[in-house]
C-alpha cells in the first residue's frame, strides 16, 4: 500500500516526552521520601516479680502477733495433707490380739428347772347330816343409813356461806333428780343480789324451792369486793323423794 487510511505525516521522535516521563517518576519518587511516616515501635516494659512476703509469728517490728499466729493455726489446721497422711507408727502388739470364737460368749442366760406345778388344796368333805340336822339360819338385815340434801359453794363463797347454811326440802318428787345449779351474785353486805338456775333437778318444786332458799341465805360481808359471783350446787338426797 502506498497510502494509508489516515494519512499524517510521520515524524521522528522527540526527547521531550522521554523528558517528561523520566522527571514524572522522579518527582513521584520524592513525595516518597518526603510524606513517610515513621510509626514508633512498641516499647515492651519489663515486668517485676511480685512481692513475695512470708507470713512469721512476729510483726515487722519483731514483736510477737496474735493475729498472724492464728492465721498459721488456722492453714496448719485445714491443711489436707496432714489429713490424707496415713500414720506409719502401728500399734504394739497387733499381731499379738488372740482369737476368740464368737460362740463362747453366751448372748442369753441358760434356761433353769421349769417350775412345779401348783396343786389345788381342796377342803375337807363334811358330813352330809350335819347339813341337813343344822338349822337353817336367817341373814342379818343390813342398817340403811339416809342422806340428806348437801349444798356445796364454790371457793368464792364458800369463805363467806354461813355455818348454818343447810338445806331440807319440804317438797318430794315422785322420780329421781339430778344436781340443782345456781349462778348466784352476793353484794359486799352479804345479800343474794342475782340468782339464775344454770341445771335444773327434773322437778319444778325443788327447784323453785332451792330459788327461795337462796333469797333469804345471808353471806358475810366483803367490802372489798360489790359484787361476788359464784355456783351453788344443791346435792340431793333421800329428803328429796319419795322412794
Amino acid at each position: 500500500m502506498s497510502e494509508l487510511t489516515f494519512s499524517w505525516r510521520r515524524q521522528r521522535s522527540s526527547w521531550l516526552l522521554a523528558g517528561f516521563i523520566f522527571a514524572a517518576l522522579l518527582f513521584h519518587s520524592a513525595t516518597f521520601f518526603l510524606f513517610q511516616t515513621i510509626v514508633p515501635g512498641r516499647i515492651a516494659t519489663p515486668r517485676t516479680a511480685p512481692p513475695v512476703q512470708l507470713l512469721t509469728p512476729f510483726a515487722p517490728d519483731g514483736t510477737p502477733s496474735p493475729e498472724n499466729e492464728a492465721v498459721l493455726n488456722w492453714i496448719a489446721t485445714a491443711d489436707p495433707a496432714i489429713i490424707a497422711r496415713v500414720p506409719d507408727v502401728q500399734p504394739s502388739g497387733l499381731l499379738n490380739v488372740p482369737y476368740r470364737p464368737s460362740y463362747l460368749t453366751p448372748r442369753t442366760a441358760p434356761l433353769g428347772v421349769p417350775p412345779e406345778p401348783t396343786s389345788i388344796q381342796f377342803p375337807p368333805a363334811r358330813n352330809p347330816l350335819s347339813l341337813i340336822i343344822a338349822a337353817p339360819q336367817t341373814p342379818a338385815t343390813p342398817s340403811i343409813t339416809t342422806q340428806n340434801t348437801l349444798v356445796t359453794f364454790t371457793a368464792s363463797l364458800a369463805t363467806r356461806a354461813p355455818a348454818s347454811a343447810k338445806f331440807t326440802p319440804t317438797q318430794r318428787s315422785a322420780k329421781p333428780v339430778e344436781n340443782t345449779r345456781h349462778l348466784i351474785g352476793v353484794t359486799d353486805k352479804g345479800e343474794v343480789r342475782f340468782s339464775f338456775l344454770q341445771q335444773a333437778s327434773g322437778s319444778p318444786a325443788l327447784d323453785a324451792e332451792t330459788d327461795d332458799f337462796l333469797r333469804t341465805l345471808k353471806f358475810f360481808a366483803a367490802p372489798e369486793s360489790p359484787i361476788t359471783w359464784g355456783t351453788v350446787t344443791f346435792e340431793w338426797g333421800d329428803d328429796a323423794t319419795t322412794q
